[in-house]
């Protein structure tokens, strides 16, 4: 490619080839003229001496050396016959183009006649695919309908066919999917059709941009199914992964196929109302007994929990899935916990009052206040200073020390005549339980005042420490819930992941990182909600495992067996060290367990 650059033939120097620059040329020139001065003196050659030249004549211009030319009509025409011929020419050449034109107007409308023909053609065998593949989805529908749902019809009985309506469901969501995909694809196809073909170029950039994967070829179905075999995956998992699969290429967009997958869901599932309970329990030290609450909460199934006299050690060992509010006490064996499930509101009231913590709960059918309290034996407080805390729609409970006679008490000591007409005073109403919380004597020092009605209070025999522990069941406050809840195959969810890998590897090269991700987060969100089935359950599967729920109960036994024999007077090492060692394993096993639930979830 030429630069436009001298180059000298001689040096190849920057120059050009006989510029006095070039030191080939200067020498050269220098030979020469020292060679003819040498031939010169040596009578070689001879130079020449300039002859002087005789002047030039003078010129005298005279009209009869340059006569006229005489007139003639032959170059007019010429001029004439040249002026004929250009007319002819052109007259020639614009009959020439307007047939040109007339015939590439006949090309186009040719042109698009084709392409309405090849873009129909297209749309016909678009639609045939689409039926073929909506046709084979709805027989494997159908099959899996006869195979599983109708027998288990005809045997069961009218109770068990409650247990039949997520299946059934279940159905219904695969064959609305297959309906909606047959549907959206033939108003697509059609769209595409009627749209004009100057328009066509700017609709296939934008659907390549919004991810149009229905032109995916058959080669990556055949790669998908082979890695697939590889797995080694049930039957009907593979099922599942195979009507994704079908789904996805069959899908005429992105946005289709994410859509439908979107829609996938608990449109047919039923709330149900859960009235709250509330448990109150004096552990006597959280760090020797948590393990042993934790287990209680689960099985009566309680939405918020007070704790009283919980030391210093509450962080020990955090209640899963619920919020922890501690105010501490006056002492080292003091303090109050209120723990509330994380489907609830909790907002804390802040006080400085010790061994008293007040929260407010909502998500409720109506807004709760709780107080908690614990009220030792050598401390002094005035309830007074809780008085402007109490608001309508308020729950006090927790360990006062003081009998009355109206709480199932054999007796009224001097603070329970305090607390009898503190509450008096505030408009609370006793919440009798059903026997005595005191395991030492029968009175019944944990205690619980309400301004609402229909709350009932149940004494639970359960546990190590000293108190029994209370229930309170709030009928006319409840919260919704559902009573379907999730199963995620998450095998299957890997599998598509992996499996359409190499789509959103092109995909990237595509779009904008930005749209990219927006996408790609859809895309994984709408893939959980495709491989998710609802099952009904009548409660909420405890969060930890069986063989640690059985831990706990043995610990409970042996504290049980530890605590009676040294109120006895008898004091076991056998029994204590052994505890401890297994209430230390019990933690530990806890803390396992959660570390590897989280590191499930992110693998």
């Amino acid at each position: 490619m030429c630069k436009n650059e001298p180059k000298c033939a001689q040096c190849d120097g920057k120059h050009h080839s006989l510029d006095n620059q070039c030191q080939v040329i200067k020498e050269y020139k220098d030979q020469l003229k020292e060679d003819v001065e040498d031939a010169i003196q040596k009578g070689l050659l001879q130079r020449l001496s300039l002859q002087e030249k005789s002047p030039m004549p003078m010129y005298e211009h005279r009209d009869q050396d340059f006569p006229p030319l005489t007139t003639s009509d032959n170059h007019s025409k010429k001029m004439e016959y040249c002026a004929t011929t250009y007319i002819r020419y052109r007259k020639t050449f614009e009959s020439i183009n307007d047939n040109l034109a007339k015939l590439i107007d006949s090309n186009k409308r040719l042109e698009n006649k084709v392409d309405l023909l090849s873009s129909s053609m297209k749309t016909v065998t678009l639609d045939t695919q689409l039926n073929q593949a909506v046709l084979a989805d709805t027989i494997n529908i159908m099959k899996d309908f006869i195979q599983y749902f109708i027998p288990a019809t005809l045997t069961s009985g009218k109770s068990e066919r409650v247990s039949l309506v997520p299946v059934a469901n279940e159905f219904y969501n695969r064959f609305h999917v297959a309906s909606a995909r047959l549907i959206n694809g033939f108003q697509l196809n059609h769209q595409v059709q009627s749209i004009p073909t100057s328009h066509k170029n700017n609709i296939v950039q934008t659907d390549q941009q919004s991810s149009s994967i229905y032109k995916s070829t058959q080669n990556a179905k055949d790669e998908a199914m082979r890695r697939l075999n590889t797995w080694n995956f049930s039957t009907k998992d593979q099922k599942l992964v195979l009507s994704l699969r079908d789904e996805w290429y069959t899908g005429r967009t992105l946005n289709i196929v994410l859509e439908e997958w979107e829609k996938v869901g608990i449109a047919f599932l039923r709330n149900q109302n859960e009235y709250i309970k509330i448990l109150c329990y004096n552990v006597e030290g959280w760090g020797t007994r948590a393990a042993e609450a934790i287990d209680l909460v689960y099985k009566v199934q309680a939405s918020i929990c007070i704790f009283t006299e919980v030391e210093e050690l509450w962080n020990t060992c955090r209640l899963p899935y619920f919020n922890t509010f501690y105010q501490k006490g006056t002492n080292k064996n003091g303090g109050v916990c209120i723990a509330v499930g994380k489907h609830l509101k909790a907002t804390r009231i802040e006080v400085s009052i010790p061994n008293t913590v007040i929260i407010d709960i909502t998500g409720l059918s109506e807004p709760v206040r709780i107080i908690g309290i614990y009220w030792p034996t050598s401390q002094q407080r005035d309830l007074d200073e809780i008085q402007p805390f109490v608001i309508e729609g308020t729950i006090l409970s927790g360990d006062f020390n003081a009998t009355v006679k109206e709480g199932n008490s054999p007796i009224t000591d001097r603070r329970g005549a305090c607390v009898r007409e503190w509450i008096n005073e505030n408009n609370l109403n006793y919440i009798t339980s059903t026997t005595n919380t005191s395991k030492r004597s029968l009175r019944n020092i944990d205690l619980s005042f309400s301004n609402m009605s229909t709350i009932s209070s149940e004494t639970l025999c359960f546990g190590t420490s000293d108190h029994w522990p209370i229930l309170l069941s709030c009928e006319n406050i409840f919260f919704d819930t559902n009573v379907f809840f999730p199963h995620t195959n998450w095998k299957v969810f890997e599998a598509v992941l992996v499996l359409l890998q190499i789509f959103w590897t092109e995909e990237q090269k595509k779009n904008s990182a930005d749209e990219w991700y927006k996408q790609y987060i859809r895309f994984i969100a709408t893939v959980k909600n495709r491989v998710t089935h609802w099952k009904e359950r009548d409660k909420y599967k405890p969060s930890l495992p069986a063989y640690i729920i059985e831990k706990l109960k043995e610990i409970r036994k042996m504290r049980n067996r530890y605590y009676h024999s040294r109120h006895k007077g008898v004091f076991s090492e056998e029994t204590r060290v052994p505890l401890r060692t297994m209430t230390r394993e019990a933690k530990v096993d806890i803390a396992k367990h959660k570390n590897a639930q989280w590191q499930n979830f992110f693998i």
